[in-house]
């Protein structure tokens, strides 16, 4: 009798000791998930930027986007001012992404300590 409650002693701890095995995997999995989501929210910015980016050129060129993918490949004058005003909204959304990249950095950060 005493082997048979030995024995279901050591295999209660056994369960005790892989429950806290998968709490902490599942821990680590919900870590690892809410840094993938702000690494895809970082990543969509990016190439948001890099498709302003884009169609900022094209604006200073004097191309419209919308008309360049309906086949009209005409030009307009863009003045000076135009493209001052153009360069200035790029810059600010650059500014925007800086920010955004600092605080990805720090949720980088953050993570990267944490899996340690």
């Amino acid at each position: 009798m005493n082997y048979l409650t030995g024995f279901i002693f050591i295999v209660l701890v056994a369960i005790i000791i892989r429950q806290r095995h998968q709490f902490e995997k599942m821990r680590q999995s919900g870590r690892f998930m809410s840094y993938y989501a702000k690494l895809n929210e970082n990543a969509k910015l990016h190439a948001k930027f890099r498709a302003d980016t884009a169609e900022t050129l094209l604006k200073m060129y004097g191309y419209d986007f919308d008309k360049i993918s309906s086949g009209d490949t005409s030009r307009v004058i863009v003045s000076e001012a135009e493209k001052q005003v153009t360069v200035l909204e790029h810059e600010k959304r650059r500014r925007e992404l800086d920010e955004h990249d600092k605080h990805f950095e720090q949720v980088k950060a953050e993570y990267e300590s944490e899996i340690v």
